[in-house]
């Protein structure tokens, strides 16, 4: 037969091991859960109200020439969208400076897409970038975004 003090002992591990149980069920039921809608009208969090997506590219094309593209998604159709200025940045002095305005209040009505895509003829072996200022506005409300493209020497 068990002595005493074996049940002692079995009785404390099992007491042991049910309050660890039971706190952890009360740590996960305390543990903040995320739901997600599902169906056709889920809506995927935003950090804009206005602006879904954005978009400046430069690329070098050969013999000083530059591709520019950019785009703007907005979060859905709105009234207004496109782009304030487009402007063609250089390194001078450790400070991009614009030389050149691609394109000014630029802008498409009822859509929810903007795409503008030129090239501007610059010079082998400067550094070159684009500055643009996204805009949409909508029912009342608007919102910009300036966006500069990565670097890109022209060769």
């Amino acid at each position: 037969m068990f002595t005493k003090e074996y049940l002692e002992v079995k009785i404390m591990l099992l007491m042991k091991k049910l309050i660890v149980v039971f706190l952890s069920v009360i740590l996960c039921t305390m543990a903040p859960f995320t739901s997600y809608a599902a169906g056709n009208n889920a809506h995927t969090p935003q950090a804009s109200l206005y602006i879904r997506s954005t978009s400046a590219i430069v690329q070098a094309q050969g013999n000083g020439k530059l591709y520019l593209e950019n785009i703007l998604g907005a979060t859905r159709i709105v009234d207004q969208l496109g782009v304030k200025t487009i402007e063609v940045q250089t390194l001078r002095n450790g400070y991009w400076q614009s030389i050149h305005t691609i394109a000014k209040d630029d802008y498409l009505y009822n859509t929810g897409t903007y795409a503008y895509a030129c090239y501007y003829n610059g010079t082998p072996g400067t550094q070159y970038r684009s500055y643009v200022e996204f805009y949409v506005a909508n029912a009342g409300g608007e919102e910009t975004k300036i966006v500069t493209s990565q670097p890109v020497t022209a060769n």
